[in-house]
């Protein structure tokens, strides 16, 4: 597992878990995790575990005619989860940030757990195989918060994704909150005091 970690205090009370897009690597995230400037945080930037079709690294691996792989990917973040409880955190004070497909992926990871978390946010992301999120939801995580943030001009995926998964996610008994924002496929910088008062 590869992966980078950023202190923003020397005692700090919560966690966010930064998960970047297709063919990002570990360093794709640091400047947002910079740029958002929350104080006593711990940032755990992992890098995702397949390779991507030319360059970069990716939190799913296949295609829909075989299938897609995330298996990996949910160990990791299940790893990092555990550690972070080794360490203190309370699973209320751990959040996992996601862009496009890592926002996918926060989605896809949290609702199948036996637990609720302080939060996740997914940014510019989508919910791909929607009959099997609904059938495959657990009650036990439907206590998480969700922000799903959305830029109005993207042209990669679509904004009306995130409404879908808005709906898909209220449906199913999350308290899902979406916000869109003008620009195209990219973390909002707009968009940064609501993200600062959600996980705050």
């Amino acid at each position: 597992m590869n992966f980078k970690s950023y202190l923003t205090s020397e005692y700090p009370s919560r966690a966010i878990i930064a998960l970047h897009g297709w063919t990002g690597d570990i360093n794709s995230m640091e400047p947002f995790t910079k740029v958002l400037k929350l104080k006593d945080t711990k940032w755990i930037v992992p890098e995702a575990p397949y390779l991507a079709t030319g360059n970069g690294f990716s939190w799913f691996e296949g295609n829909d005619s075989i299938g897609w792989k995330y298996d990996e990917s949910f160990r990791i973040l299940t790893t990092i989860i555990n550690n972070l409880k080794d360490d203190g955190f309370n699973k209320n004070n751990i959040f996992i940030i996601g862009f496009s497909q890592g926002a996918c992926l926060s989605m896809e990871y949290l609702i199948r757990q036996k637990f609720s978390l302080g939060g996740i946010i997914p940014i510019a992301g989508f919910i791909k195989y929607k009959k099997r999120v609904k059938a495959e939801s657990t009650q036990s995580s439907k206590k998480t918060p969700i922000l799903l943030l959305h830029g109005k001009s993207d042209k990669i995926v679509d904004p009306k994704e995130s409404n879908q998964s808005y709906k898909i996610l209220k449906e199913l008994g999350y308290v899902p909150k979406l916000e869109l924002f003008a620009g195209g496929h990219k973390i909002p910088i707009q968009a940064q005091a609501i993200i600062q008062d959600f996980i705050y």
